[in-house]
């Protein structure tokens, strides 16, 4: 008896004297790079177990993120359980952010997330120099500047035939950043290509008119 109250005492001190896991938490803008919209804003971590096929889970780490968009703790991390990283978003994020991260026992967790703020497009189409009905025109989609992840993608966004008109009711949430696109029109048998960029910033609401 007295052999195994001593590995059972064994037992608990080496479970109680598990290694702390450092987080390092870092928000940034994808053009900028920087995270101070992320400034105050609260972070936690949700511990999980699944006991007689019933899951629990308690809150054991909360903060908030400084004037960087960072946060750096340490948290004790139990083998047979999971931990989920949350961060709150600020207003005005239109892409990216952190909804959950789950992170990694007995190692550095690095948690980098990256966020855009939103603009505001609408896009109006307009054949001002129309021929007749079979006047084609594509409209592409070729990619958004994102830093190392510059490149087009072609993808077909618009296509119309004859004297095409399009009053776009609407604005769309859109990512701040630079946009590049393409089109094709082919009337009266001869083609041309058209290549332009735009770039959305913070807030703003821009109408772009193709007219074409």
């Amino acid at each position: 008896m007295k052999h195994l109250l001593y590995i059972a005492l064994i037992l608990v001190f080496a479970s109680s004297c598990k290694k702390k896991t450092s987080v390092v938490i870092q928000a940034q803008d994808y053009i900028t790079g920087e995270g101070s919209s992320y400034a105050g804003q609260e972070y936690a971590v949700a511990e999980s177990w699944t006991p007689f096929q019933e899951t629990k889970s308690k809150i054991v780490a909360t903060g908030f993120l400084d004037a960087n968009g960072k946060a750096s703790f340490n948290l004790k991390m139990k083998n047979n359980r999971k931990y989920v990283l949350g961060v709150s978003e600020p207003d005005n994020i239109c892409y990216g952010g952190l909804v959950q991260h789950y992170l990694e026992h007995e190692k550095n967790n690095i948690v980098d997330f990256k966020y855009s703020f939103c603009s505001y497009l609408k896009i109006n189409f307009n054949n001002v120099n129309c021929y007749d009905n079979n006047d084609l025109f594509k409209f592409y989609y070729e990619g958004r500047q994102i830093p190392g992840k510059e490149g087009l993608n072609g993808s077909l966004a618009k296509e119309a035939t004859g004297c095409y008109a399009y009053l776009n009711p609407d604005f769309s949430d859109t990512p701040a950043g630079k946009y590049y696109y393409r089109w094709e029109i082919t009337r009266n048998g001869t083609s041309t290509t058209v290549y332009d960029t735009i770039t959305l910033v913070k807030d703003q609401y821009y109408i772009y008119n193709v007219d074409y």
